[in-house]
């Protein structure tokens, strides 16, 4: 079967799951729809396939949306995204010394493969960065790509049952608001074109997401589009990148990797809850709502994460800003704080 077919098979498959959701109104349909059923198709051995030219062009329309949230009110709030950001340095930093223990002294990985599986950073920055310090690159990344399913599988579920937040449709969330069109669609098309060339040019951790959504929100800004992004749009986006994070698992021998697969799934419950408990302490004490502070907090992909803010209207600028915030730490000082781990052990 070619690519391409294979392609629009996980495509449509996609859609058909995310359906299948959206008529039993379970809370972020499309993305929950599509990543699960995708997700069961790669593990029965389906041709299942992960582009990664759509989910990057998709990516970048995801930002472009994203860009939307930026307002002039924004600026209102500036001053407690300070606090936040170093809400997101402290917890990560707990949150990835625990992580990392539990794998080393309860699951057994060597420090290397442990370092890099258990710091929640970009699912390809660690794979890389930990092969290239003697990591295992499939060990690491099935890790991050099975923290990534539980967390954007679960977070919403939390949210509209345990936490009792109402989580509508994506096409009710923006149904009261006016949607873009005419010229305004033509300038966000040229804001996703310009910020995903820029992205695949700038060497930015996040930048796939973040560029976008920088040269739309200065679109926004300026008073060039009024428009919000069409509903239709948010929901291609949740198919394109659930069915991307279900494709990961294909070719997957349970048997063979049961070990990894549940210590990814202990570790990725663990940094949930810790996310949940210190939301719920610190939102008080910075002046942000709880639920922008857990989806800041909770150490799922930026992309996915960010989707779920835009699709449940919750703070969407300030919870994608706090997860490049987290991307940026720990890409840039994730290796040279491993370096001075390693050199102080063998000092030992």
């Amino acid at each position: 079967m070619g690519q391409f077919v294979r392609l629009a098979f996980s495509i449509a498959l996609g859609a058909v799951g995310g359906a299948v959701f959206y008529y039993f109104n379970f809370p972020l349909a499309w993305m929950l729809g599509s990543m699960t059923i995708t997700t069961i198709a790669a593990l029965a051995g389906a041709p299942v396939t992960l582009h990664m030219p759509l989910r990057l062009s998709m990516t970048a329309v995801l930002g472009t949306l994203l860009g939307s949230a930026f307002t002039p009110q924004i600026l209102q709030q500036l001053q407690h995204w300070s606090a936040g950001a170093v809400t997101v340095a402290v917890f990560v930093t707990v949150m990835t010394g625990l992580a990392v223990w539990f794998l080393v002294r309860i699951g057994g990985m060597n420090r290397v493969t442990a370092f890099f599986s258990g710091t929640p950073g970009g699912l390809g920055e660690m794979t890389l960065v930990g092969e290239q310090n003697g990591g295992d690159p499939r060990t690491i990344a099935l890790v991050h790509a099975i923290r990534i399913f539980v967390v954007v599988l679960l977070l919403p579920l939390f949210l509209a049952g345990m936490a009792d937040l109402d989580i509508p449709n994506t096409a009710r969330v923006l149904a009261g608001r006016p949607a873009a069109a005419g010229s305004d669609l033509a300038i966000l098309a040229a804001c996703a074109v310009v910020g995903y060339i820029l992205g695949q040019k700038l060497p930015l951790p996040g930048g796939q997401v973040f560029i976008p959504m920088m040269v739309s929100a200065a679109a926004y800004l300026a008073g060039f589009v009024d428009g919000r992004p069409p509903a239709e749009l948010i929901a291609i986006a949740q198919v394109v990148i659930g069915s991307a994070i279900g494709a990961r698992f294909v070719n997957l021998d349970l048997r063979a990797t049961a070990k990894p697969i549940m210590l990814g799934v202990v570790s990725a419950l663990g940094m949930l809850t810790m996310a949940a408990a210190f939301a719920y302490v610190m939102a008080p004490y910075l002046g942000l709502p709880m639920y922008a502070l857990l989806l800041a907090l909770s150490p799922g992909g930026l992309a996915e994460m960010s989707l779920i803010a835009l699709a449940l209207d919750v703070d969407t600028a300030f919870v994608a800003t706090m997860h490049l915030v987290r991307i940026l730490l720990i890409v840039t000082l994730a290796p040279t704080i491993f370096r001075l781990i390693s050199r102080k052990t063998a000092e030992k």
